[in-house]
């Protein structure tokens, strides 16, 4: 009988160490027990052995849907690393990157704290290292590898931070954040517990998929649209995380969740006509450029005040409901969504109102228009920006607005 449904395939990725041995184990048999595959080296799932064992593990990789990464406080079974200063575990990372998987990573509290603290100076280290070789590294230990031997064989704050893993977890660390992976606490004391938060995570995932199947008339488009959807279930579970901070540390951390949150819509965008009978891409923006939140003040009910921005823009910081030909005030006033444009700058605006907020979000165009062609193709550009990201776009509005 032909076989339409296969078992999805899920990919455990570890530094070989003691700690993390039981908790692979009880991850596998949790997934295994919701209907996944769950092939681990440790259990003969990978047939016989060849001599080349990461080979094996890369060809794994590179047949597995889904790719879990855990990170502890070893970079391998030694420190020593390979040639090129990477690890196994990291190679595995980078085959699913190229193999395009979907990526959850899975990181010891502890060791996700420092690295929260330690991250600016990263920030600093990998900047300098591309402004004196010109060219990014070819492992992500050469940036940092000399500050942090260096850092540890002093005493200090830094070494008290560095200590608690081998250094080139801190690499590999921060290259999974350079990447955009969102990266998720997973205790290993408590690894029963842990395992079934990844499988109701996983399961949200497929939940996302499922709930559109019905609404897609052919196999082909539901091919085309998987990224879009693990996509979305990836996005939906990190805003939420970065939107709680909002409500606990309060507006200075609005700007990392317009950051965050934009992401969605930064990839090239092309403004179509006539898209469902002879569809001609007609202009094109290389996504959103910036973005900014406003808010009636605490202080004032007749004053908008700016509570975060993207980096690419210096905003005003205020706005009075009386003023005009303001573009904020005026979506704003009106409650309705507004698409703009100034020609001098080639900038489309999105002026969004959501409640008591108002979001503005810029596109650059690629090909001069004027304000009569913005005009004319309105309906296309808000098809290019907002409509075609519609789950993205409500999804992100609704934690504007707080739910």
């Amino acid at each position: 009988m032909f076989q339409l449904i296969n078992k999805t395939r899920i990919f455990i990725s570890s530094a070989y160490e003691n700690d993390l041995k039981e908790p692979r184990k009880i991850i596998k048999k949790q997934l295994e027990e919701n209907g996944h595959e769950v092939p681990i080296f440790e259990d003969g799932d990978f047939g016989t052995w060849e001599k080349d064992t990461l080979k094996q593990c890369l060809d794994v990789v590179s047949v597995c849907d889904i790719f879990v990464l855990l990170i502890n406080n070893k970079s391998g079974a030694s420190s020593r690393l390979l040639d090129g200063n990477v690890t196994p575990t990291y190679l595995e990372y980078k085959a699913a990157l190229q193999h395009n998987k979907h990526i959850l990573v899975f990181v010891s509290p502890f060791v996700k704290h420092n690295f929260t603290l330690l991250r600016k100076e990263f920030d600093k280290l990998y900047k300098t290292y591309q402004e004196t070789h010109h060219r990014i590294p070819n492992s992500p230990f050469d940036p940092l590898s000399e500050w942090i031997n260096s850092e540890l064989s002093q005493e200090g704050t830094f070494k008290d931070l560095l200590a608690l893993t081998d250094p080139f977890v801190w690499a590999f660390l921060y290259e999974v954040y350079r990447n955009g992976n969102w990266v998720y606490d997973f205790n290993v004391a408590r690894a029963e517990e842990q395992a079934k938060n990844i499988s109701s995570m996983l399961s949200t995932t497929l939940r996302s998929v499922v709930g559109l199947v019905s609404e897609r008339e052919q196999i082909e488009e539901l091919k085309g649209q998987a990224s879009y959807l693990l996509a979305y279930a990836d996005y939906t579970l990190q805003l939420l995380e970065i939107r709680n901070d909002v409500s606990e540390n309060g507006v200075e951390t609005w700007s990392y969740f317009l950051e965050q949150g934009t992401r969605f819509l930064r990839g090239p965008l092309e403004i179509i006509q006539a898209r469902d009978i002879n569809p001609m891409a007609v202009n094109s923006s290389n996504g959103c450029f910036a973005a900014s939140l406003y808010t009636i003040d605490k202080d004032s009910d007749r004053m908008l005040s700016l509570v975060g921005s993207t980096d690419a823009i210096d905003p005003d910081h205020f706005y009075n409901l009386d003023e005009k030909d303001v573009y904020v005030v005026e979506a704003y006033n009106n409650q309705v969504r507004l698409i703009t444009f100034r020609e001098e700058k080639q900038m489309l605006y999105v002026t969004e109102p959501l409640g008591n907020f108002v979001l503005c979000l810029h596109f650059k165009l690629n090909v001069p228009w004027n304000v009569n062609q913005v005009k004319a193709y309105e309906d296309e550009i808000q098809y290019a920006i907002i409509d075609q990201h519609e789950y993205f776009f409500d999804y992100f509005k609704g934690l504007i607005l707080g739910g």
